[in-house]
Formats: structure tokens, C-alpha cells, sequence
């Protein structure tokens, strides 16, 4: 029969070894979004920063509540066994599907996207032109003005623009309004 302290060393030994497969599975993770959407050298730096941040805390964790604290050679070979049998045999084939998945995620909902925003610009347009219809009421009110008063000086205002513009129309053809263009000897 083993011992305790064999099965304890022996269990711990192969929970470094799980872990160095999470940590390889975690940063296959960011190479799975790197091939996915596109990373500046800022941000790859920052996310390995990060990662390397994370992958110490749980290692130092695994270290304390497991050994005690106490740095064990077998758990350092164990977590390197780990991430390198991982690295070997899933790795590329995980990081391969989900860097497919993420682009096809990306693009159904870019599709979703835009199938969405066709109405969404119509009902703005809508709520727009509205709430442009209720603040000139409210501010014809307020400037004394009734509703329907507004309704017809609008009309008028249109009518006066038009007018404007056959009158440049004219001038930039060299005539004015009602009359014929006269030649000139």
C-alpha cells in the first residue's frame, strides 16, 4: 500500500500537470483571437502581460494550497509535461476551431448587424422628423404663434425660396423675371 504522503505528492504531480495543459489551453485562447481579429504589437504585449500575470497566480496558488508553499521540482516538470503533451497533440486543431468559430461569430453578427440597422435608420428617421414636427410647434406656442398660423407662414416660406431661386436662376442666365433676354448689338 502507498503511503499518504506518495498519494498526495503523486495527485499533486498530476494537477501540474492538468494545469500547465489549462495555461497552454488559455493562451491557446488568445492565439485563437489573434487569428481571428486583427492585434497591434500594443496589444498583443498588453494581452501577454496579462496572461503571464494570471498564469503566475494561479501557479503560485496551486504551489500554496497544495505544497504548502514549498517549491517541488516534480510540480514544475509535471506543469512543463502538461503544456508541452497539449501543445502537441490538441493545440493546433483548438486553436484552428476556435478562430473559425470567432470569425463566423464576427460575421453572423455583422450580418445581424446589418440586417438590423435598415429599420433602426427608419425608425430614427421617424422619430426624428417628429420630434422636429413637436419642438416647432412648442416653440411657435411659446413665441405666441398658433399651431395653424405656423402651418401656413411655413408654406409661404417654402413658396418665398422658390421664388429665390428663379430669381438667381435668372440673373445667372442674364435675365430677370418675365422679361426675355434681349441681344445686344
Amino acid at each position: 500500500m502507498m503511503s499518504d504522503v506518495i498519494r498526495q505528492e503523486t495527485l499533486v504531480f498530476f494537477l501540474s500537470v492538468l494545469h500547465g495543459v489549462i495555461l497552454t489551453l488559455g493562451y491557446d485562447v488568445l492565439r485563437a483571437l489573434r487569428r481571428a481579429f486583427h492585434h497591434s504589437t500594443v496589444a498583443v504585449s498588453v494581452e501577454d502581460f496579462l496572461f503571464w500575470l494570471v498564469a503566475a497566480f494561479f501557479t503560485f496558488c496551486l504551489t500554496f494550497f497544495w505544497t504548502d508553499g514549498v517549491i517541488r521540482g516534480y510540480v514544475a516538470v509535471g506543469i512543463v509535461i502538461g503544456a508541452v503533451l497539449y501543445h502537441v497533440s490538441l493545440s493546433a486543431l483548438v486553436v484552428g476551431v476556435l478562430a473559425g468559430m470567432l470569425r463566423g461569430g464576427a460575421r453572423v453578427i455583422s450580418f445581424g448587424c446589418r440586417i438590423l440597422s435598415k429599420p433602426l435608420t427608419k425608425i430614427c428617421a421617424f422619430w426624428k422628423k417628429l420630434i422636429e414636427f413637436v419642438w416647432k410647434r412648442v416653440y411657435n406656442i411659446f413665441r405666441g404663434k398658433k399651431g395653424n398660423n405656423s402651418l401656413k407662414e411655413d408654406k409661404k416660406k417654402k413658396k418665398s425660396k422658390k421664388e429665390v431661386d428663379e430669381r438667381i436662376r435668372g440673373k445667372r442666365y442674364g435675365r430677370k423675371k418675365g422679361t426675355a433676354k434681349q441681344k445686344q448689338p
